[in-house]
């Protein structure tokens, strides 16, 4: 209970999303106001989160962390490059994930493919070449990030790379609303 009281004050301070810079497109703005919708608190350019070369987080109680790139000041949203972007509908989908099973804040996340064969395929038609795909499993693997973990995060990047900001959404909606 604490921590939900936490993420309820974090997100009164934090401002609503792409709400002082118009280069978004409208997608992504449907995209965060669906985040927020669901009941996920989302902070920008915390200094407590946003280490330097950290791009963002989804936390499975319920809280999302995005670190823009051009980032001056905490708390301050900067304009949104297309990092940014891919990173929100990166961390949107570990959102759709948390709800697969269960739903926000039950610390269960699951992968959206049946099969493993279903997964390779979407991996292999992502966008991605199979080398960037080692070097994203490499730079996880070093983090001491494997096994399922390191599926889901496969996924999350393919999903970013290959699915509209909108499409996320929906399926937001379609999995985190009761």
């Amino acid at each position: 209970m604490k921590l939900k009281s936490i993420l309820i004050a974090g997100m009164l301070m934090i401002p609503a999303i792409f709400s002082s810079q118009a280069h978004a497109d409208e997608k992504h703005r449907y995209l965060a106001r669906t985040i927020r919708s669901v009941g996920v608190s989302v902070t920008i350019n915390t200094r407590v989160h946003c280490s330097p070369g950290e791009s963002g987080s989804y936390y499975p109680a319920g809280f999302m962390v995005i670190c823009q790139d051009n980032r001056r000041q905490e708390g301050v949203e900067v304009e949104w490059t297309a990092n940014d972007l891919d990173t929100l509908r990166h961390e949107a989908h570990h959102l759709i994930q948390d709800c697969a099973i269960g739903g926000i804040g039950d610390r269960k996340l699951s992968l959206m493919f049946n099969t493993q064969e279903e997964l390779v395929r979407f991996l292999s038609n992502s966008g991605y070449t199979k080398q960037q795909l080692q070097q994203i499993s490499s730079h996880y693997q070093k983090q001491g990030v494997t096994g399922y973990d390191l599926l889901m995060e496969l996924e999350a990047f393919a999903v970013a790379r290959s699915i509209p900001a909108d499409v996320i959404a929906n399926k937001i909606k379609e999995y985190c609303v009761e």
